[in-house]
């Protein structure tokens, strides 16, 4: 059955979960080599909660987040509850999908080796596009998971989106309900209506010296200048160690023979196969009657993609001529590797047998690896040590570093210390911060009220280590007028505009009533008035906050609704026009495609709150 599911594995839901769970983990050094989270934070049903749990949450979360508002998207302006009541939903949905599927048998050698696919695919582990073990335990490490338990969090994590998947997945929609959805967004509206445009009123209106002075003193909590700070910082970076890597005697020659045995292991083999399930048989022995009468079939002369297509219970690679693409022996069996071994390009093998299926094989490439000699190889070896090994020790001196800011040492001993200029700057503003490391922890420190003078803290950007500390906090005070006349203008003109359109609605609504709009539009050259026809829900005719709002009035009433921009929209819905059966009829393929979503995505918010309902949380020594 699992392999009939392998398409659930490669959608991009399950992707940007596993991306997200790959993103880098910050609050690590390298102490934690070889170690694994300790932390218990209590569990959910029945699933111990770890500190790596914790993080994978945190990243989770965060990725949705900008997969939803975009990658310029910084979570931690949210509000601290905010952010902590969403992970901590990422942490129910994941647990008690983690349970589900773990109880279904989800998580079974299958998972297993599409984890391991997913982390060989990963471009983190790679180098010149080649999975690197030596890369991937380095990184995985410097996380705080050992190489089997970051498979193990990868195969968990695939098997819970698996689960809600297959789930989702279960839906359907009927034709009747397809059309309503297309009658009621295919509608179109005939209108009148009338606009206040509120930027030309706006610059009609003229104040005197006196009015904005005026103003000024009124409002002069709107005049104080914005909060300065100032700071110092120490930064390190990988190559600030790369003199202090050793090369050890015979490491080269170590690492080239490690190449060229994994140089053998890259030779590309890409194949095809035709399944049968025993599953679907009354018995393994009519199972096995089946794939026989294939390979007879085959000896034959039958071409091999006919009889997947007539043949094959793998509904994944059917319609692709069975392919499976390249072989790995970390992700298929041990018997399609000595099936492949012996046969050649374009052709098959015998019956393969693994416990649930029968398979036979078709090799449709074969690209050996081209072999570099060691004085190609050299340098590159070496490159890749020192950098592998100066970030290392930069990441050492994080605990060292942490170790001397929780024994109140200031940022000079520190930079002393370390060997390390301190840098100073002066009158930063939050409003239009613009800073060299371009990072919003960093922001987020400097602005913070609860940050302190002379209390240094220690942020990991992954690719370096920043150490600041506050020197300096200048407090808002009030602006002399003369520096803030033109901003105390544009701030009047923009009160008294808002107040004008109130009364000029007022009087508009009155007018409407007695027939005397046209005195209206001769004396305001800001005010006009419009007639649409067959306009759409999503038409750009009209702001879209207006035409949704006109879509939900009866013909023969009027609306008034203020736009994003300013403007104001008096508006009368004339009539709702239906579309007619044939136009519905050609849009019926579109809006089943779209139902079909809607459906799968209202399923989704079914089983969200069934898991939240349902969970079992005992949480602790985290505060929520």
């Amino acid at each position: 059955m699992m392999e009939s599911l392998r398409n659930f594995l490669t959608g991009p839901r399950l992707f940007i979960v596993i991306a997200a769970c790959a993103l880098p983990f910050v609050f690590l050094g390298t102490s934690s080599l070889g170690s694994t989270f300790q932390t218990s934070f209590g569990s959910i049903n029945g699933e111990n909660i770890s500190e790596a749990d914790m993080q994978a949450a945190s990243n989770i979360t965060i990725q949705k987040f900008k997969n939803i508002y975009g990658d310029d998207f910084d979570f931690n302006e949210l509000d601290e509850a905010i952010q902590l009541d969403a992970i901590k939903q990422e942490l129910i949905s994941q647990k008690v999908l983690l349970s589900e599927a773990r109880s279904l048998g989800f998580i079974n050698q299958d998972t297993i080796k599409q984890a391991k696919k997913s982390i060989i695919r990963n471009p983190a582990f790679q180098v010149d596009g080649v999975f690197d073990e030596g890369v991937y335990g380095a990184q995985v490490n410097a996380a705080g998971y050992t190489k089997d338990s970051y498979i193990d969090m990868m195969t968990d994590i695939m098997a819970s989106e698996l689960y809600r998947i297959a789930l989702a997945s279960s839906t359907f929609v009927t034709e009747t309900e397809v059309k309503e959805l297309a009658q009621i967004l295919e509608q179109s509206v005939d209108i009148n209506f009338i606009k206040l445009d509120s930027e030309i009123l706006k610059q009609q209106i003229e104040n005197s010296e006196e009015e904005i002075k005026d103003y000024y003193d009124s409002n002069q909590i709107l005049f104080y200048s914005e909060e300065e700070r100032s700071f110092k910082y120490l930064v390190l970076k990988p190559e600030d160690y790369k003199n202090s890597v050793i090369i050890p005697e015979g490491y080269v020659e170590s690492a080239y023979n490690d190449y060229l045995s994994r140089t053998n292991e890259r030779t590309e083999i890409r194949f095809s196969h035709i399944m049968i399930e025993k599953a679907n048989y009354d018995s393994p022995e009519e199972a096995f009657q089946r794939i026989t009468k294939v390979a007879d079939e085959l000896s034959n002369g039958a071409s091999f993609e006919e009889m997947v297509m007539v043949y094959s219970d793998d509904i994944v690679s059917k319609d692709s001529g069975g392919d499976l693409e390249y072989f790995d022996a970390d992700i298929f069996p041990e018997e399609f590797g000595i099936a492949l071994d012996d046969i050649s390009i374009n052709e098959v093998s015998s019956i393969v047998e693994l416990e649930e299926t029968f398979h036979i094989l078709k090799m449709t490439e074969f690209n050996e690896a081209e072999v570099m000699s060691i004085e190609e190889m050299q340098d590159g070896i070496i490159d890749n040590l020192v950098s592998s090994e100066s970030l290392a020790l930069m990441n050492d001196e994080y605990d060292l570093i942490d170790e001397m800011i929780f024994s109140n040492e200031t940022i000079e001993s520190i930079g002393e210390s370390l060997s390390k200029p301190i840098i100073e700057v002066t009158g930063k503003k939050e409003t239009n911060f613009n800073f060299s490391i371009d990072d919003s922890r960093v922001k987020d420190f400097i602005f913070s009220p609860d940050s302190e003078i002379a209390a240094p803290v220690v942020i990991n950007l992954d690719d370096s280590i920043i150490v600041i500390s506050l020197t300096s906090i200048k407090e808002p005070t009030l602006q002399d007028y003369k520096d803030v006349s033109g901003e105390a203008n544009k701030l009047l003109s923009e009160s008294k505009t808002i107040e004008k359109k109130n009364l000029l609605v007022a009087e508009l609504d009155t007018a409407k009533a007695e027939n005397t709009l046209q005195s209206f539009f001769e004396a305001y050259n800001f005010i006009t008035e419009e007639s649409f026809v067959e306009v759409k829900r999503y038409s750009s005719l009209l702001p879209q906050e207006v035409i949704q709002e006109v879509f939900k009035i009866a013909p023969g009433n009027s609306i008034t609704v203020d736009s994003r921009s300013g403007d104001v929209y008096i508006v009368d819905l004339i009539n709702v026009n239906k579309p007619s059966s044939e136009s519905i009829d050609m849009l019926y393929d579109q809006y089943n495609n779209f139902s079909e979503e809607r459906v799968s995505s209202s399923i989704s918010s079914v089983i969200n709150q069934e898991i939240f309902e349902s969970a079992k949380v005992n949480l602790n020594n985290l505060v929520f």
